[in-house]
């Protein structure tokens, strides 16, 4: 059960592995893009074009879903970024059990968003692991975990999740055979330990010069690409999104543009360096500076 981009290598090394993909269970087609054309989740292309049964339930909780499952009749449920909760009936079906395949080390970064988390948080490593799902969410005992994963300074979620879905790919192949014969240890989670992450919404993209500091906005445009971005606007009401920042150790009116389109927040500036304006394309800050020497003086909103 899966559906971005980062549950296809998890979905591949079961693929390659000795046992049977019975199913395949991802988010219904959605639409996107700019047109709102439906399309396919990353994982029923992947399975369709691997000629695997795909199902597409828009819940899974529903009675038809279980159904569904118990006609299936799989031994094991895996889990990677599935996108919706699985209620105790269908987490009591598998003779061996649902694992969850988490993109942290759990309990840290309990919930939807652990990659954007550890980024926001200026985490310095992060890492993947498995667990036994339970009802609550992400708080199932741990079966096994990776090594540790350094978080590099031009990590974003793009680049992390990618990273991490590979770690996650490895993991399942070498726990898999443990998990069917039913030899695996299970580990408690320290609930003093837990943290949380929410779902990323869009507006959080807004960027508020006043209260956020120069550190804090550079994380979130790295924890927030590719969706949902960061994003002010200018003196003519436009929405400016911001593509790539650099840290600048100097101090001034937090959102005043000074030269070179430095700006300043709660705490230190940001140079901008790439930008992109509301209805026209990418630029670097020279260019965008050449049609709009009125943005000097200014201050963000």
């Amino acid at each position: 059960m899966g559906t971005p981009d980062w549950a296809v290598p998890t979905l591949e090394a079961l693929v390659d592995s000795d046992y049977e993909v019975c199913a395949v269970l991802t988010q219904p087609d959605r639409p996107a893009g700019r047109k709102k054309r439906m399309q396919a989740s990353a994982v029923k292309q992947w399975a369709i074009d691997h000629e695997l049964m795909v199902h597409t339930p828009e819940n899974a909780g529903s009675p038809q879903t279980l159904e569904l499952l118990k006609n299936i009749e799989a031994d094991l449920y895996l889990v990677c970024a599935y996108g919706q909760i699985l209620p105790q009936s269908v987490l009591d079906l598998p003779k061996k059990g649902c694992f969850n395949l988490h993109f942290s080390k759990l309990p840290k970064w309990r919930g939807a968003s652990p990659v954007q988390a550890a980024i926001l948080a200026g985490d310095s490593t992060t890492g993947v692991c498995l667990q036994r799902m339970v009802l609550k969410l992400d708080a199932g005992p741990l079966v096994a975990e990776s090594e540790d994963e350094t978080i590099r300074s031009e990590d974003n979620s793009e680049s992390l999740g990618h990273r991490l879905s590979l770690m996650g790919a490895k993991l399942v192949r070498r726990t898999l055979p443990m998990l069917l014969k039913g030899h695996q240890s299970e580990v408690a989670q320290n609930e003093k330990n837990a943290s949380f992450c929410r779902m990323i919404r869009k507006d959080q993209g807004r960027i508020d010069w006043v209260e956020e500091d120069a550190q804090t906005i550079e994380r979130k445009l790295r924890a927030f690409t590719p969706w949902p971005g960061i994003h002010c606007f200018g003196p003519d009401g436009k929405r400016l999104q911001l593509l790539e920042l650099e840290v600048v150790d100097e101090n001034s009116e937090p959102g005043y543009v000074q030269q070179g389109l430095i700006v300043g927040t709660r705490k230190g500036s940001l140079r901008i360096l790439r930008l992109r304006e509301e209805g026209k394309k990418e630029m670097d800050a020279a260019s965008f500076l050449n049609g709009h020497p009125d943005y000097y003086g200014f201050v963000f909103q």
